[in-house]
């Protein structure tokens, strides 16, 4: 069984602008544009963002979602500071 990959790409980019949600593109450079895809071809996307139409060449990205709530758990339950401080080593003077 055969699959082509671009196939499998163009059926997910479809399906998020068909569903017009709104996606993260996580670039490789780390930068994160948010908005929705309004179409594709074989070598970038145009997206739809709160700064205007973006175009974004696809060997730019590393990633496609949809975009979603974070919840970082266990951050209320971390202390502010450590228990038990270590004193600083260092030349005393």
């Amino acid at each position: 069984m055969s699959t082509d990959a671009s196939d499998i790409q163009a059926d997910f980019l479809n399906t998020l602008m068909r569903e017009q949600k709104v996606v993260w593109v996580f670039l490789v450079n780390g930068i994160k544009l948010t908005g929705q895809l309004v179409s594709f071809d074989k070598y970038v996307l145009a997206l739809q963002s709160p700064m205007g139409m973006q175009t974004i060449f696809k060997s730019a990205m590393s990633t496609v979602c949809e975009s979603h709530v974070v919840v970082n758990r266990g951050t209320s339950d971390r202390r502010a500071t450590p228990r038990d401080p270590q004193p600083i080593r260092g030349h005393q003077r």
